[in-house]
């Protein structure tokens, strides 16, 4: 009998177009032969739908019709539904996806599901915890202070200053929790510094501030496992602006292609040196994390200086491109290993004690 894998995408996130590539690519390489896919579609206001169509052309059309009804799984429905699937895989970008909120209901549900855990996932979706604990494995990353939105409408003037004190112009402002490069903007005067946080600030309530380090290339490589994870061939994308922003990423090689799409050199032309320290310092970011299934680390190479940036733990089309021909992994068979590791995880969890009969009762 073949297993039901619950694919998650959409969701309440400004990547939701990107989820719904990244699941329709992972629905048309699911080995039929052994699983059953259930789309599983997370409307923008946050209500879930079963989708019928296993073809992202199909899911094109039905997509209006899906805005407006009203219908969607009552509380008995979606408790026998989701209870019902062998293994879930969230791939939803972003928010109330990638930041543990799903893979906390999945854990209450007692779901298997693919990828990072809770801590994992919202350790990976926090820029500023993220490089906080990527210090503390010894990792590089660039000058970097935060601030909250509250303090940035309360005392604007103020916060301007305490950057202007600790990042030099020029330097980058980020959304604290948002990928895909949304809400990005390069600041390069007190001017541009006030639109950006602005702009940032309208995407979460707290913003990152790093130091723009120029000229610098951006190098990616991916990681595989858990116990034993192995690190993917590095990448490197091409983008002839400031920095890969949303277009780079999906727009330019074709909406329907999503990550896959993006211009990029595999592998990326560095030295094998650099390539192999990149690869080891992607492996104890993951690890460090406590990461598993698969995730992308993203890196900037500044000559000889490699400073980490970020990690996502369900990057764009999952990354299967780094694995593929470079590394003899199919997409089909990534989805294999990655819903296998699941099951195992499950498993081990399983055999923990989850209760103490105590004397108070």
């Amino acid at each position: 009998m073949r297993e039901k894998i619950g694919v998650i995408f959409g969701g309440r996130s400004v990547e939701h177009e990107i989820s719904i590539l990244t699941a329709y690519q992972a629905i048309e390489a699911l080995d039929k032969s052994k699983f059953t896919p259930i789309p599983i579609y997370i409307r923008r206001d946050g209500r879930w739908f079963y989708v019928n169509s296993l073809r992202l052309s199909d899911f094109k059309k039905q997509y209006p019709s899906l805005q407006k009804k009203r219908q969607f799984w009552t509380k008995s429905l979606f408790t026998k539904e989701l209870a019902g699937l062998d293994v879930a895989m969230p791939l939803i970008h972003g928010t109330y996806g990638e930041d543990g909120t799903l893979q906390g209901l999945l854990e209450l549900a007692d779901i298997p599901y693919v990828g990072s855990g809770v801590m994992s996932s919202a350790l990976g979706m926090d820029k500023v915890i993220m490089k906080a604990v990527f210090r503390g494995l010894g990792l590089p990353v660039v000058d970097y202070c935060w601030v909250k939105k509250a303090e940035w409408k309360e005392e604007g003037e103020a916060v301007i200053e305490r950057i202007e004190q600790k990042i030099p112009y020029p330097l980058f402002v980020k959304p604290a929790n948002l990928g895909s490069s949304i809400g990005i903007n390069k600041a390069g005067s007190r001017e541009d510094l006030v639109f950006a946080l602005d702009v940032a600030s309208s995407y979460d309530l707290k913003m990152i501030v790093e130091k723009a380090v120029s000229p610098v290339v951006e190098i990616n490589c991916a990681v595989l496992g858990e116990k034993k994870p192995i690190a993917s061939v590095c990448e490197q994308p091409v983008s002839w602006k400031t920095f890969l922003d949303y277009d780079d990423k999906y727009a330019t090689g074709g909406k329907a292609k999503g990550m896959k799409g993006l211009a990029r050199k595999v592998p990326a032309e560095i030295p094998e040196e650099m390539a192999k320290r990149i690869q080891d310092m992607a492996i104890t970011a993951f690890f460090g994390l406590d990461c598993r299934g698969v995730a992308r680390i993203d890196f900037l190479v500044k000559q000889d200086q490699i400073y980490i940036n970020e990690i996502n733990t369900i990057p764009g089309s999952l990354s299967f491109y780094l694995w593929q021909k470079p590394m003899g992994i199919t997409f089909t068979e990534l989805l294999n290993r990655l819903i296998a590791l699941a099951k195992e995880v499950y498993q081990e969890k399983k055999k923990l004690i989850y209760e103490y009969k105590g004397k108070i009762f």
